[in-house]
């Protein structure tokens, strides 16, 4: 006789093994090691829905906390053979959070309401829920401290990103994609952050992947960078977001300028074909951002386009009234101001009109120092790999500034949660290298990059090696 297992009942077994691995991984980073807490929170930050069956389980809205400190108390009991010095870029993240929780309280007076003492308080929730980010970098870095450990977090973001794709998939299965309809776009597991939320996760992953294809000898690394690519091209395309189709479009060719000179094969072709290569709904999709209502009839904006143009304008002029340090750290979405809309839907008006030009200035310079340092580490490592990974984290960092024009996918930690732990590997990464004997570097075979700030007699990028 066959036995149906009820849905829902699946769905709990389902949760309470996942529980189950969680409470193992954090017995393990406690008692054994510190890197296992990393590895559980790359693999659950993204996957916000599936995080949520926790919820009903004892402290399984906590999680992704006790996680952090867990692997931070690991830390501790086990800590690093050397000491290195704190890098610079992390005592600036951290001020950086002291001058949000500063505008977090001149938002408190701005909006006339309660002080932000009490976790009662949505607006305090937000920010701890905010500052996690940060922290997951200061935590990655102390607990991931060898290349081995690097490369698993990396194959486990890939990993990760292709259960993505495949439940993205698998919940539009049936939907009609022949032409552009607004109702087969969907969120997949990322949840709250939407659907160019999910196209964002998806364009800043595949563009810090990328780079790692240009290992040789790698095969099966090389196939599951090549897999994940693929699947999650195809999500990207069929989210219909024109911002991850920006972001991917200029990530590839900053990768193909300073490093992968192939990719300007597919770049070409696609620039030259893309009536024929790319799908009729995609196509639907990229040529309405301007509709002609009637013959004759100048080009206007679509409607979606129209509302970002509408909620900006707003912003502008909202920011006016208190240019220097705005109405104060995640205070637009409580103010009403256009229709149903909490958000600026550019991330950069959004800290213009909440912290002012000091904290749009800030936040540019936390883009550039970000950016910097995977390209340093991309300029000043010995090991092809490690360099690699730093310039698919600049990578990454550039797809990240491009989309944050066009919304808020910042302070989502399912989107964003790569980029944070990611910066702990880069730091650990530039530990690495600074602490690894220089050995001699095969330029013929290498060719490297080198930067004005790394000796290079010019202020640009200057390819050494290619021809001798």
């Amino acid at each position: 006789m066959q036995v149906m297992m009820d849905p829902a009942g699946a769905s709990s077994l389902k949760a309470l093994a996942l529980y189950t691995v969680v409470v193992a991984g954090a017995v393990g980073t406690l008692a054994l090691r510190s890197e296992l807490g990393i590895y559980l929170l790359t693999v659950l930050l993204p996957l916000q829905t599936t995080r949520y069956h926790l919820h009903g389980l004892p402290l399984g809205s906590n999680i992704v906390d006790i996680l952090l400190i867990c692997t931070l108390i690991g830390t501790l009991i086990r800590p690093p053979n050397s000491e290195s010095k704190r890098p610079a870029i992390l005592t600036f993240l951290a001020l950086l959070c002291g001058f949000y929780l500063l505008s977090l309280w001149r938002g408190a007076f701005y909006l006339g309401g309660q002080m932000p003492i009490s976790f009662a308080d949505p607006r305090l929730v937000d920010y701890k829920n905010f500052i996690v980010m940060p922290l997951l970098a200061f935590v990655a870095l102390r607990a991931i401290r060898t290349k081995a450990q690097i490369a698993v977090v990396i194959a486990l973001c890939c990993i990760t990103a292709v259960a993505v794709d495949y439940s993205y998939l698998k919940s539009a299965s049936g939907r009609d994609f022949s032409h552009y309809a607004e109702e087969t776009r969907d969120a997949g597991p990322l949840g709250y952050a939407g659907e160019n939320g999910l196209a964002s996760y998806m364009a800043e992953i595949t563009a810090f992947i990328l780079p790692i294809l240009a290992l040789r000898k790698k095969a099966g690394v090389r196939l599951l960078i090549v897999v994940c690519v693929a699947a999650n091209i195809v999500c990207v395309l069929f989210s219909y977001s024109r911002e991850a189709y920006l972001a991917l479009a200029l990530t590839l060719c900053f990768i193909a300028v300073v490093r992968v000179r192939w990719l300007f094969v597919p770049l070409l072709c696609l620039a030259i074909g893309s009536q024929m290569i790319l799908p009729q709904a995609v196509l639907e999709r990229i040529a309405m951002t301007y509709t002609r209502p009637n013959a004759g009839e100048a080009a206007a904006l679509d409607a979606s386009a129209q509302e970002r143009v509408l909620l900006w304008t707003d912003a502008i002029n909202l920011f006016q009234s208190n240019p220097v340090i705005g109405t104060g750290f995640l205070t637009y979405s409580r103010l009403g101001r256009v229709g149903s809309y909490q958000d600026t839907h550019n991330f950069y008006l959004k800290m213009l009109v909440e912290t002012g030009v000091v904290g749009l200035a800030l936040f540019l310079l936390q883009l550039l120092l970000l950016f910097r340092q995977g390209l340093r580490l991309f300029v000043s490592a010995t090991d092809r790999f490690l360099s690699l990974v730093g310039l698919g984290y600049a990578a990454l960092i550039l797809a990240a500034a491009i989309v944050n024009v066009f919304g808020d996918r910042w302070m989502f930690i399912q989107v964003d949660s790569n980029l944070w732990i990611l910066l702990g590997c880069v730091l650990s990464a530039s530990s690495l290298s600074s602490d690894t004997p220089t050995a001699p570097v095969n330029h013929k075979a290498e060719p490297r990059l080198r930067h004005a700030w790394h000796g290079s007699p010019t202020p640009t990028l200057a390819l050494e090696g290619a021809t001798q």
